[in-house]
């Protein structure tokens, strides 16, 4: 694959592409030309069903174009300016969120809301929210960036595991595609994973029993909790029905 279009990969995934989707719109672009879906199943070496589930996530983002009809349809990728639009707009509305949850900051009582900024702060806190835990808490986490905190926290993820079990907290995950294949495959991490289309690779939203986190990635390492019953349960209330929707 040549630099450029690693770029373009590497942008796919940050529009909130699944890994397989992003491989696919990838492949189209090297391509320079359409495709038809046998040939893209052996230039990725993906599953059929795969290739079609991602065909289909990149009709609805209107990144692929298509040429013909019936069993004689190809699909050519659209330009890249629209992908590098898309994983614009993904930065932007993170950033969005994380200036609102700001203004919320600013407005409300001391306590309410925290924000911690930076890895090492970022690591230390969770940590410590796991040491302060009560026993048999929950932690319900809505992801799609599960591999940035894998990456982040490192050789200390089974520091990060000892002390949820100690607690004996459940752990839910809702996901993308690879986030929940590594849950389910590779972590060390018990854990309940399902998959949900759509979910983008920024944030990840973290319920407890009594706050809500947004793990932030990009444009910078933040953790934004907000200590607020109500807003616990409404997320929790959101959880359950996501998961119920998940696979």
């Amino acid at each position: 694959m040549t630099n450029k279009n690693n770029s373009y990969l590497e942008s796919a995934l940050k529009a909130g592409l699944s890994a397989k989707t992003a491989s696919v719109y990838v492949s189209l672009l090297e391509a320079g030309a359409p495709l038809n879906p046998k040939s893209i199943i052996s230039r990725t070496r993906l599953h059929r069903q795969y290739v079609y589930d991602a065909l289909h996530e990149l009709e609805e983002r209107r990144l692929v174009t298509m040429h013909g009809d019936g069993r004689r349809i190809q699909y050519g990728a659209a330009t890249p300016d629209r992908l590098l639009q898309e994983a614009e707009k993904q930065r932007l509305d993170a950033l969005d969120g994380v200036h609102d949850l700001m203004k919320l900051y600013d407005r409300s009582p001391a306590g309410v809301v925290e924000v911690i900024r930076g890895s090492d702060a970022v690591i230390e806190d969770e940590l410590r929210m796991l040491r302060t835990a009560k026993v048999g808490d929950f932690l319900d986490i809505v992801g799609g960036a599960g591999m940035y905190w894998v990456r982040l926290f490192g050789e200390r993820i089974p520091e990060w595991e000892a002390l949820r079990k100690e607690k004996s907290m459940k752990l839910r995950y809702i996901g993308a595609g690879e986030d929940v294949r590594h849950n389910r495959e590779e972590s060390i991490i018990e854990n309940e994973s399902r998959t949900i289309r759509g979910i983008g690779d920024i944030v990840n939203v973290v319920i407890r029993p009594e706050s809500v986190s947004f793990n932030i990635y990009e444009p910078e390492i933040m953790t934004v909790r907000v200590k607020n019953t109500a807003a616990v349960a409404s997320q929790r209330a959101l959880f359950e029905v996501l998961w119920q929707a998940a696979k």
